[in-house]
């Protein structure tokens, strides 16, 4: 399994690829707990990404945190396992909720936008 640490790597370089900026945010003292790991920018977007080993689930404290951000209305926080998973979210990103890769809401959700 790789580690975090290599899939933001390689999220990170994914998403400058696709046009984004975007900027790895850093535990320390003066950040507040569950900050999402990348935030990223785009013709007046804001996506933030929690990023997270395969089959590991964010805090509870990542998941209240961006509960948050997105009640202000102008971000959407997705949790992300693989560069491949951005995609989705930082060229349409319609859905605005906070998902995990397998959280059946969104399966439903995806299959509702198919018919």
């Amino acid at each position: 399994m790789p580690r975090e640490a290599q899939i933001v790597s390689a999220i990170v370089k994914e998403a400058r690829r696709l046009g984004w900026w975007v900027h790895k945010n850093h535990g320390n003292p003066f950040v507040r707990a569950g900050i999402p790991d990348l935030l990223c920018l785009r013709d007046g977007r804001a996506v933030f990404l929690e990023v997270k080993q395969p089959g590991r689930k964010p805090t509870p404290i990542q998941i209240r945190t961006m509960a948050e951000i997105e009640s202000t209305g102008g971000a959407r926080c997705h949790v992300v396992t693989s560069k491949e998973e951005i995609h989705a979210h930082l060229r349409t990103d319609t859905d605005g909720h906070i998902r995990t890769t397998d959280d059946p809401a969104r399966h439903r959700s995806e299959q509702r936008s198919v018919q």
